[in-house]
């Protein structure tokens, strides 16, 4: 049951990647399985990932933008991700607040 379950979720996810020519699916297929294995389900409250790898996977992007769960795992000071993270979420609401006032010109 629980393989037909899996299948049905990968090939719901391959349909909305898979170009229209659709001879493209197998290079996707990894992508596809990533995005299932890393995705939280309901049924058990963990991704499949965690489950069978007793810990959260840690995406590309963590890194990137140094997030507290990454900086804890890798021994990173915290103080200094701390504030990194709220730098950067200062710079998303200003951001934000650009474009609400730009939208606001434009709609004028």
């Amino acid at each position: 049951m629980q393989v037909e379950v899996t299948n049905r979720a990968l090939e719901g996810i391959l349909t909305k990647v898979v170009s229209s020519r659709k001879k493209d699916w197998v290079d996707r297929l990894v992508e596809a399985t990533w995005a299932y294995n890393t995705t939280w389900k309901t049924t058990t409250g963990f991704t499949p990932y965690e489950l069978v790898y007793r810990k959260k996977a840690l995406l590309f992007i963590e890194f990137e933008y140094n997030t507290l769960r990454v900086a804890a795992q890798v021994d990173l000071d915290l103080s200094h991700a701390q504030r990194e993270r709220l730098l950067q979420l200062n710079g998303l609401d200003e951001q934000i607040m650009q474009a609400l006032l730009h939208s606001e010109v434009v709609q004028i």
